[in-house]
C-alpha cells in the first residue's frame, strides 16, 4: 500500500468444506448438509487514518453443494458407514473436511458408536439460552446462534443452494414452517411448525456455525 507506519490487515483465503448432520430418531431421517465455505480478499480496503490501519475487504460464500436424508429406520451402524463413505469421497478426503454432529437429540453415545466407526466427529449440543461454551470436542451452542448464524449468512446473499440439489426445495419448505416463538420470559426460541420436520435447516446450520466460528484464521498484519 505504500501507507508508512499503517497496520495493514490483508485476508487470507480460505478454501474449506464442512459436513453437517442432523441425526434422526425414530419418526425423523438424518438430515446431511455439505457446506463449502470460502472467502478471498478483494484487492481493495478501507484505511482508518485515526488507527493508522487499512484494512483489506473480502467476499465470503457459503455454497451449499449437497444435501441429503438416510432412510428412515436406518440404524446407526449402517448410518455412520454412510457417512463415512461419504467423507472418503473427494472433494472432501483431500480437503480434510470437518464433520459436526449434533448429539443432543440422540444422546452420546450414538456419536461414540460413530467414533468407533471411524469418524471424528465435531460434537454439538443444541442448549437454551444465547451462549457457546466448549468442554474439548464438545461445544454447547445455543439454538439462537445456530439459527442467527444461518439467518445472516441468507440476508446477506454469502449462502448459495446449488439449483440442482434434489432436496433443495425440502429446505425452502423447512425455512418457511420454521418459527420464532418467544418465551415467557422473552427469550428467542425456533422451532418447526407442529408435524413439519427441521432436520435439513439445523444440518446447513452447523456448517455455517462451524465456518463462522470454530477456530481459524483468516488474516494476517504486516507494517509498512
Amino acid at each position: 500500500m505504500g501507507m508508512n507506519g499503517y497496520r495493514v490487515v490483508e485476508v487470507r483465503d480460505r478454501d474449506a468444506w464442512v459436513v453437517g448432520v442432523d441425526l434422526g430418531k425414530s419418526v425423523d431421517s438424518t438430515a446431511i448438509g455439505i457446506m463449502h465455505h470460502t472467502i478471498k480478499g478483494t484487492g481493495t480496503g478501507k484505511a482508518d487514518h485515526a488507527t493508522k490501519t487499512w484494512r483489506q475487504d473480502s467476499v465470503q460464500r457459503f455454497d451449499l453443494v449437497h444435501l441429503q436424508r438416510l432412510p428412515l429406520g436406518m440404524n446407526y451402524v449402517a448410518q455412520a458407514h454412510a457417512i463415512g463413505e461419504l467423507m472418503q469421497r473427494e472433494p472432501l478426503k483431500s480437503a480434510k473436511a470437518k464433520l459436526v454432529i449434533d448429539q443432543s437429540g440422540v444422546g452420546a453415545g450414538v456419536v461414540d458408536l460413530m467414533e468407533a466407526n471411524g469418524l471424528r466427529p465435531i460434537r454439538l449440543q443444541i442448549t437454551a439460552g444465547s451462549e457457546q461454551t466448549q468442554e474439548g470436542n464438545i461445544f454447547r451452542v445455543a439454538k439462537t446462534i445456530l439459527i442467527s448464524k444461518l439467518e445472516a449468512a441468507m440476508h446477506s446473499k454469502e449462502l448459495h443452494v446449488a439449483a440442482a440439489l434434489t432436496e433443495a426445495e425440502s429446505l425452502r419448505d423447512e425455512l418457511r414452517d420454521f418459527q420464532r416463538h418467544v418465551t415467557a420470559s422473552g427469550a428467542n426460541t425456533w422451532s418447526a411448525r407442529a408435524g413439519k420436520h427441521d432436520d435439513i435447516v439445523l444440518a446447513v446450520s452447523y456448517g455455517i456455525w462451524w465456518a463462522t466460528s470454530g477456530p481459524r484464521t483468516d488474516s494476517w498484519e504486516l507494517r509498512v
